[in-house]
């Protein structure tokens, strides 16, 4: 099965092809706030490079934040669209799951995080190890509200880790700069599992994970007060 897997929730966009578990392709590119030039022409270049034309997707994996509120939007729109103009499946994935999902492996507990501004992040927990699982919801939350629930030899990934690295200091160990956001490739192998299974999102189904009102949103909201 040929999966086109696409985020867009952080400033590191990533799209991905992989035909079953095999990783045909992955490109990363600083977004910026050029969410929709970018994206597209990243898109044509990956599959040219391939040889492939668009109509050989059998799926579509997309993440679907926490994140970036346009990013988000953008990733969501593109995936829809082709999902539409190809009739094929498409499933939504956490962005917070492939940070976690990329460490899976580590025996013990695992934090994702992600930048949510205003001194505030974007978190999860999890079980690593054999028997991998989330615990709990997502979450925004300021990050030293996250203290007292660290289990010792937690494991924090994620850009949050990092832009809050003082605070989790001697709380939690910083899994590397190399997973501080979300993979495609990984997003592709989670929304995998759910493809095989014929378990896709429909249209309606597919929304963002957004935990609280866009700027713009609060702005609207106010000036209607």
């Amino acid at each position: 099965m040929l999966i086109l897997s696409i985020d867009t929730s952080t400033l590191a966009g990533s799209l991905a092809l992989l035909q079953n578990e095999q990783i045909l392709a992955e490109v990363s590119f600083n977004l910026g706030r050029k969410h929709t030039e970018r994206l597209v022409p990243e898109m044509d270049w990956m599959f040219k490079r391939l040889g492939l034309e668009p109509d050989a997707i059998e799926g579509i994996a997309v993440g679907i934040g926490p994140g970036s509120f346009t990013g988000v939007r953008v990733g969501l729109a593109t995936a829809k669209g082709l999902a539409l103009s190809l009739s094929v499946p498409v499933v939504g994935v956490s962005s917070l799951d492939a940070l976690a999902q990329a460490v899976r492996f580590y025996n013990g507990q695992i934090v994702a995080l992600l930048d949510a501004r205003k001194g505030e992040v974007f978190a999860r927990f999890y079980q690593g190890g054999d028997c991998f699982h989330p615990v709990g919801e997502h979450r925004v939350i300021a990050p030293e509200k996250l203290l007292p629930m660290l289990k010792q030899g937690a494991l924090a990934v994620g850009e949050g880790a990092r832009i809050y690295s003082e605070i989790f200091k001697g709380k939690a160990q910083f899994a590397g700069f190399e997973f501080e956001y979300p993979r495609a490739s990984v997003i592709g192998k989670l929304g995998l599992e759910r493809l095989a299974k014929k378990d896709g999102d429909s249209l309606e189904q597919l929304v963002p994970i957004y935990l609280r009102p866009s700027d713009a949103e609060i702005k609207k909201e106010v000036q209607c007060s």
